[in-house]
């Protein structure tokens, strides 16, 4: 029988392994990051840039200045209202940010923050034509707050320009999310350059006056294997202009509910080709349309690549309907 080996403190090894985030963020040390906070308007807790930022009674004022603190594998948890613009930090990867409410929703009463859920809101005077958050490194994962965002903008960009400072957004990860409203023609997730692996599970998108799901270029490459929604966690789309109009390659569509009726060609509940017809071989399934079989067209919002697998359900049919949008 091998001996038992025992730190030679034991507390001690405790008390780093706890001031590290061992006990929430995983299973190998070496990889385990700390957690940070920011309390805004109507949090628990006062929040100040003064503070360390290292408990919920200690967080910081901005999530700006709290991301400026992560490193790679770090843990932000935000309380309250917020209302700022921010960049993912440079050659940070694996971050989080994570609303530190029941359930992602604003956390006001007429204006007035008053506590519970978490919020990031656009500034008093925001910067023309900028989300609310620009991701440029890979793996970054966003759960349960809300963002209403700038008027023309996005609540979150994902870059990719590989440049030194701009390097790839993807990999990233919504968990939970509620992107709703902001300013006229918001946009919700938008992809600039083609970011790859991106995950979009049990999230709400509402009232968004351009698109939910964007994709603006493909100057890298095609987005690629994008998974929007699962049976049992998809995603809520309900009053936008357009749900998901991008170009994707090998993406999985799936078990979403899209509650607005497609209204027109130019208006798309789903393309999987928007950006110069760009994208295919997609899996577009169990998803819940407000259209008859006949209207999954594009004269109604519907345009799929021709290698594309379509399998969905509409408001006149029992069982599923087949076939690309023709």
């Amino acid at each position: 029988m091998l001996p038992q080996i025992y730190p030679g403190n034991y507390q001690a090894s405790i008390k780093d392994f706890f001031n590290r985030g061992g006990f929430v963020t995983g299973l190998n040390p070496t990889m385990i990051g700390n957690i940070w906070y920011a309390n805004g308007e109507g949090a628990t807790y006062t929040g100040s840039n003064g503070h360390v930022g290292r408990s919920p009674r200690d967080g910081f004022a901005t999530i700006t200045y709290a991301l400026a603190k992560m490193s790679s594998y770090d843990i932000l948890v935000i309380d309250g209202v917020f209302r700022e613009q921010a960049v993912t930090p440079q050659d940070v990867f694996d971050g989080m940010i994570i609303g530190a409410g029941n359930q992602p929703r604003q956390a006001t009463d007429g204006g007035v923050a008053t506590g519970g859920g978490a919020s990031w809101l656009s500034p008093s005077s925001p910067t023309a034509m900028t989300p609310l958050l620009k991701v440029r490194e890979s793996g970054w994962t966003f759960a349960n707050f809300q963002m209403a965002p700038v008027a023309a903008s996005a609540c979150v960009r994902l870059s990719r320009a590989e440049t030194a400072s701009d390097m790839d957004g993807g990999h990233a990860q919504f968990l939970g999310m509620y992107m709703v409203g902001g300013g006229a023609n918001g946009i919700g997730i938008e992809d600039v350059g083609g970011c790859g692996y991106v995950t979009i599970l049990n999230s709400r998108f509402q009232a968004l006056g351009d698109t939910a799901i964007k994709g603006i270029s493909t100057g890298i490459a095609v987005p690629l294997s994008w998974k929007i929604g699962e049976v049992g966690a998809g995603n809520r789309f309900q009053q936008n202009l357009n749900d998901i109009k991008m170009s994707l390659s090998y993406g999985i569509i799936k078990g979403n509910e899209l509650l607005t009726a497609g209204s027109g060609s130019t208006n798309k509940v789903i393309s999987t080709t928007f950006v110069s017809t760009q994208g295919g071989n997609n899996q577009v399934h169990l998803n819940f349309f407000n259209n008859t079989e006949a209207q999954i067209a594009p004269s109604s919002g519907y345009t799929g690549a021709s290698s594309d697998f379509w399998m969905n359900y509409v408001n006149d049919q029992a069982d599923l309907a087949f076939g690309q949008p023709a």
